[in-house]
């Protein structure tokens, strides 16, 4: 069965009397398509300082995600880990929350061989910067 996502999203930046910068994006918004019936998946994970992935296991294909940081003090940092190697990709403040589509090469292996395997290798993991924080994660199938 499929459904659809209503995306919308915008930038606006007020610059004070020591700098002037005025930017505003004009809202933007699209309707992307997804498949019914997976997700919202795994919820709430605990971030440690040494990292967790997100399981996103229940998925057939990733698609549409929400990440939220619950946390009011700390913020996190997500990114890829490949078993071995952590790459950081960006960071989410105390409080804030984005949407993203993940790739449907996320837990692909790349690099060696033809590039995929079957076997679950690369994964979206979160890294908390000084103490565990909880991160809303909510994924559904593309």
């Amino acid at each position: 069965m499929t459904g659809e996502a209503t995306i919308r999203a915008s930038l606006a930046i007020r610059g004070g009397d020591a700098d002037p910068l005025n930017y505003s994006g004009k809202p933007e918004q699209f309707t992307g398509d997804v498949s019914v019936g997976v997700g919202p998946t795994p919820g709430v994970i605990t971030a440690t300082v040494a990292g967790v992935s997100a399981d996103f296991s229940a998925l057939t294909t990733p698609g549409y995600c929400r990440l939220m940081n619950l946390d009011s003090t700390n913020f996190v940092s997500y990114g890829i880990w490949d078993g071995s190697t952590f790459y950081p990709l960006g960071e989410i403040l105390a409080g804030e929350t984005y949407v993203l589509r993940l790739s449907r090469d996320l837990a692909e292996e790349f690099g060696t061989g033809t590039g995929t395997t079957g076997t679950a290798v690369n994964s979206l993991m979160f890294k908390a910067d000084t103490a565990s924080v909880s991160v809303l994660v909510e994924a559904f199938d593309a």
